[in-house]
């Protein structure tokens, strides 16, 4: 068996490469104010709470995607809907360069909300689920975040570098609209490429008929789904937040504006070892959980001591986040590759996804506006309180990893019987 899932993983490789490609790179137009969160303010005269809301219009378009785009994913081919979604992003991209008003960002992002989320990110993992067997699931989504985390680091090298150039040159407007421009060109010459590229594969048993409410209720009845939807939702607060590490290392630290970038850029250097030793790890485990209560667990007391530390050392500060970006990305590709162990069937599996998404990735709803809120109200005192809810939401992803130890041993006992 093990023989056999190697092979299908060495014969998908091509595959997986475009896959993880398109999957780092379509995300790049949608959180990019985030690595240059002081220029993007400048810039285009925003405060905190809009910077917050930009997140959260998102992320309510991403919602209502997620939740049709999994059902979506399972009537149509991931290799046309990835397509789609990649060029209608490049081409929303260009729309911000036309001198956008706070109306029209927030119009923006509304509309990547809908196409770099639609059945995209649904579509991505059912891909990746072909790719291998049930015993290489974590290696398979591990490797994939860790080669996103590649590509990550070499195009956030790449923008770095045209925004420099173009921000010392002219101005930090004409070194984001660089930044655009590069993004948008790349994810809609890439959204062709796939197109071509990508081969259409069928599953056994894959229902071909128009998906049912049924289909979606049978779904919904399944526990894993709402259990790791809750893992997912503690995780990705700390995704979603990890971003206002850049304004902290600048307005509380006194770092350079382009070493506060880099603050939150060396996530992407680390996310490459730790999804490849998150996924390794995984799959080697007794239980995948095992590797998640570690991650929580790691994130939850070094966002702690950040919060309690107040004026730290740049050093610290910086051994703490590194601490925090290993967890984070050793821990977040994970939660996809736990429903086979939770029952979820593979001809269901976009569907669950897609359900998994919309609810585990609420914070990305209110997480950016609270956040935002609490700065443009107590200013950097609103740190403290923004790290310790973070610390109160690894916690809770431990509480709901004891929960699902629990499920999955019955699972477990009645595959036995």
């Amino acid at each position: 068996m093990k023989e056999q899932t190697t092979s299908k993983l060495r014969q998908n490789m091509f595959r997986l490469i475009i896959v993880t490609i398109a999957g780092s790179m379509i995300y790049g137009l949608p959180y990019f104010r985030g690595y240059y969160y002081d220029a993007y303010l400048e810039a285009y005269n925003l405060t905190n709470t809009q910077m917050g809301m930009f997140g959260s219009m998102f992320g309510v378009f991403g919602a209502i995607s997620y939740l049709f785009g999994g059902v979506v994913a399972d009537m149509v081919s991931p290799r046309k809907l990835m397509s789609v979604s990649l060029v209608l992003t490049g081409l929303g991209g260009l729309l911000h360069l036309m001198h956008p008003n706070y109306g029209m960002l927030l119009g923006i992002y509304m509309l990547w909300g809908f196409t770099s989320l639609f059945a995209f990110w649904p579509s991505l993992l059912k891909a990746l689920r072909q790719m291998a067997n049930a015993d290489e699931q974590s290696k398979a989504t591990g490797f994939m975040d860790g080669g996103r985390g590649i590509v990550n680091a070499i195009s956030l090298a790449v923008t770095l570098a045209i925004f420099n150039h173009f921000s010392k040159t002219a101005s930090n407007l004409a070194g984001l609209n660089g930044v655009i421009i590069f993004y948008s060109a790349f994810v809609i010459i890439l959204g062709v490429l796939l197109f071509f590229i990508m081969k259409e594969e069928k599953i056994e048993g894959e229902k071909t008929e128009r998906m049912k409410m049924a289909d979606v209720a049978s779904v919904l009845k399944i526990p894993a789904v709402w259990i790791l939807s809750l893992t997912l939702c503690c995780t990705y607060c700390m995704n979603i937040l990890f971003y206002y590490f850049t304004p902290y290392a600048s307005n509380v630290l006194g770092v350079a504006a382009t070493g506060a970038a880099m603050v939150t850029m060396l996530s992407q250097y680390i996310r490459p070892i730790a999804c490849f030793t998150g996924g390794i790890c995984a799959d080697r485990a007794p239980r995948r959980s095992m590797v998640l209560y570690l991650t929580f667990a790691a994130m939850g007391i070094c966002t702690f001591i950040l919060a309690l530390s107040g004026n730290m050392s740049v050093p610290l500060f910086v051994a703490l986040l590194v601490v925090i970006y290993f967890a984070m990305y050793a821990g977040y590709s994970l939660v996809f590759s736990m429903l086979p162990e939770g029952g979820v069937p593979e001809k269901s599996a976009a569907t669950a996804i897609g359900i998994v998404c919309t609810l585990g990735y609420l914070p990305e709803i209110f997480a950016p506006l609270v956040a935002g809120r609490l700065l443009d109200r107590l200013g950097d005192a609103g740190y403290k309180p923004l790290f310790i809810g973070l610390a109160c939401m690894m916690a809770l992803g431990i509480v709901s990893l004891v929960i699902w130890d629990k499920y999955t041993k019955k699972i477990r006992n009645q595959n036995a019987a």
